[in-house]
């Protein structure tokens, strides 16, 4: 990241929370940068992953008052349905 090299790889953005993700990064085994494929199972990640969006959601009602409406459009989004299981 220092050197500028991820400045010039392609990124996928995160279905949920939006951000960029590299695609590659030397020295970075490439099954590490999607974190699904650091969980055993599929089905539990996709449920934590969700959980953890519905908790930024929930925290972040806390700070409506005090924020323009238009940033709670770039916040995490639920998942509607997990992604068939492929290995």
């Amino acid at each position: 990241a220092l050197s500028g090299h991820l400045l010039k790889v392609e990124y996928k953005q995160d279905p949920v929370f939006g951000f960029a993700v590299p695609k590659t990064c030397d020295g970075v085994p490439k099954d590490i940068l999607d974190p699904i494929n650091t969980w055993g199972n599929r089905d539990d990640y996709y449920r934590r992953y969700d959980a953890l969006a519905a908790r930024f959601i929930e925290n972040f009602k806390l700070m409506l008052g005090e924020t323009p409406n238009h940033v709670a459009d770039y916040g995490p989004k639920r998942l509607t349905t997990f992604p068939l299981k492929a290995r």
